[in-house]
């Protein structure tokens, strides 16, 4: 897999140069495959993939750099919150609310989760039920405050280490 695109304002060699590092160091056994629960929902049931929010050299191989998320988290929701902002902040509550990627499949979670999309579109209120305890403090999660403006994905100032 080559990286192609630019994220957080790295290039696409920046990112790619980071990746085959990974997978050095993984074939290596410096780096070992990911364990736990994801960065994102704090599901602890599921597999893991690594995914990075700095590129900078000296590579950095822990959080808050380089995170473990689950595959939907990290593939549907994380990289696609440029294109579908609504979701993003949907998903979000739903995380907020105790909620994991895999509760999306429940038919009724889900539903509960388009009428939230729903209430954002409309600018009105909407209550997630809660599902689990949530264990970190709102506004103050590593995704918390991660731009969704399109042009950050090449603007420097976006980049984790100035």
């Amino acid at each position: 897999m080559v990286v192609k695109s630019w994220y957080n304002g790295y290039s696409p060699k920046e990112r790619d140069d980071k990746f085959k590092a990974m997978k050095k160091l993984l074939a290596k056994g410096e780096l070992l495959q990911p364990t736990g629960s994801c960065s994102l929902c704090n599901d602890n049931e599921v597999p893991l993939e690594y995914h990075d929010e700095d590129y900078g050299a000296p590579f950095i191989w822990e959080p808050p750099a380089l995170l473990t998320l689950c595959r939907h988290c990290h593939r549907d929701k994380l990289h696609k919150r440029f294109s579908r902002p609504v979701a993003w902040l949907a998903y979000i509550a739903h995380i907020r609310r105790g909620g994991y990627a895999r509760d999306l499949k429940d038919l009724q979670i889900k539903k509960e989760v388009d009428a939230y999309k729903a209430a954002i579109e409309k600018n009105e209120a909407f209550v997630l039920k809660s599902l689990r305890p949530y264990e970190h403090e709102i506004g103050k999660e590593w995704f918390a405050n991660l731009r969704m403006d399109i042009e950050s994905l090449s603007d420097p100032l976006a980049r984790a280490r100035k």
